[in-house]
């Protein structure tokens, strides 16, 4: 065996343990759900038939699916934006030298280490008693109008801190001397985030916003806790449904089916979107 060959085998020794785990995670459960869907299992007995692809079928013919798809949708587009644009005007504003900016860092990022549980009673209690009080609304929790926007909300307060760390990193990589050359021929601060900035720090929209979607889009935790899918389905989610037929509704033929479309709809989205996101790195 000579050297090169030992070598590759040496480095493919090191990925064993990460193949393993994401065999056992991700390939082995992808398979026995995708078996599952092929069936019309009830989740509790131990017969199952198959129905070959009419669970998948019944998919795009069920009608009951698209307002779960609109609230999902809704619900990701308002976090994904909206968390990014905070965590990137927090991360320039502890970017600068101040006193306390260190307590500032870890105030920002400590609700990321409270459980979704704990934060979806926080702001319900905000939302039902403070804003009552203070401003005379109603909960945003308790209406099909407001309910989404509550839920990001929560889900904003608890992701935004790992993306300012993430955007907070990246500013601290752009040299000075762009800054010192962009003062030198006159140009604003303005100017300079735009010119000098945003450029300087696109591979970190690239992580922040594909993780910010994919993980808005397969969101469970937070609009369960908060709403359990109400008021009357107007926060429900493809999580929450994909749960429900799970779970409650004895149709795990049909929800297995939902999860193995979702996944893979998931996964190029993902996917299409960072490969989008590294065009414009390459442009910037």
């Amino acid at each position: 065996m000579n050297k090169k060959v030992k070598s590759k085998l040496i480095n493919f020794s090191f990925l064993l343990p990460v193949l393993f785990f994401f065999g056992f995670s991700v390939i082995i459960p992808f398979f026995s759900g995708l078996h599952i869907a092929l069936t019309d299992w009830n989740g509790v007995s131990k017969e199952l038939n198959y129905v070959g692809f009419k669970n998948f079928i019944n998919i795009f013919s069920n009608k009951d699916i698209l307002q779960p798809v609109q609230n999902t949708i809704c619900y990701t587009l308002i976090a994904t934006i909206a968390g990014n644009i905070i965590s990137l005007l927090l991360a320039l504003a502890i970017n600068r030298k101040f006193i306390g900016r260190t307590f500032a860092r870890t105030a920002f990022f400590l609700p990321t280490a409270i459980s979704v549980v704990l934060a979806v009673f926080i702001w319900g209690y905000i939302f039902r008693d403070v804003f009552r009080n203070l401003f005379g609304l109603n909960s945003l929790l308790g209406q099909k109008s407001t309910v989404i926007l509550g839920i990001a909300i929560i889900h904003m307060w608890i992701d935004v801190g790992i993306n300012m760390l993430v955007y907070l990193s990246s500013l601290t990589t752009v040299p000075k001397e762009l800054y010192e050359s962009a003062d030198l021929d006159g140009a604003t601060r303005i100017q300079q985030f735009f010119r000098v900035t945003l450029p300087m720090i696109v591979p970190a929209f690239t992580t922040c916003i594909t993780l910010s979607l994919t993980y808005g889009l397969r969101e469970f935790a937070t609009p369960y806790a908060a709403t359990q899918g109400g008021p009357a389905g107007a926060s429900e989610t493809i999580g929450i449904y994909i749960y429900n037929h799970l779970m409650s509704y004895n149709k795990a033929g049909y929800g297995q089916a939902i999860s193995v479309v979702f996944t893979i709809a998931l996964v190029l989205i993902g996917g299409g979107l960072s490969r989008a996101l590294r065009r414009l790195e390459v442009e910037a």
